[in-house]
């Protein structure tokens, strides 16, 4: 009896380890074509998308998804999001909830066009 529950704890650790990240690491991952951009302000949630539908991005009532123009990559991510708007191309938004403003508001920490 041992020998298959130390089996089956073997399938379960290698079944984790080959689980992909991403899928555990976000607080929402949803996917649709981008309705609306709007740009504001320096670290003001600079860059701010909202798909089709308006559905919740983060595990949250938040409709919408920022990038600040501090964070790492942000000319990539603006770039890329930007011609999934113009292009009609669906992306998937993976964001967390920031927890500074008490808000948690959607922190895009991902993105993925395919």
């Amino acid at each position: 009896m041992n020998k298959v529950v130390l089996k089956l704890f073997g399938l379960l650790v290698v079944f984790l380890i080959l689980l992909p990240f991403r899928t555990i690491a976000w607080d929402g991952a949803v996917s649709g074509a981008i309705t609306n951009i709007d740009v504001t302000g320096h670290n003001n949630y600079d860059f701010r998308i909202t798909l089709e539908g308006s559905p919740q991005l983060c595990g949250n009532d938040n409709r919408w998804a920022y990038i600040n123009q501090s964070d790492s990559n942000y000319q990539t991510f603006s770039s890329v999001l930007l011609a999934a708007k113009l292009t009609g191309e669906l992306v998937t938004i993976y964001a967390n909830q920031e927890k500074i403003s008490g808000q948690s508001y959607c922190h895009i920490g991902y993105i993925s066009i395919r």
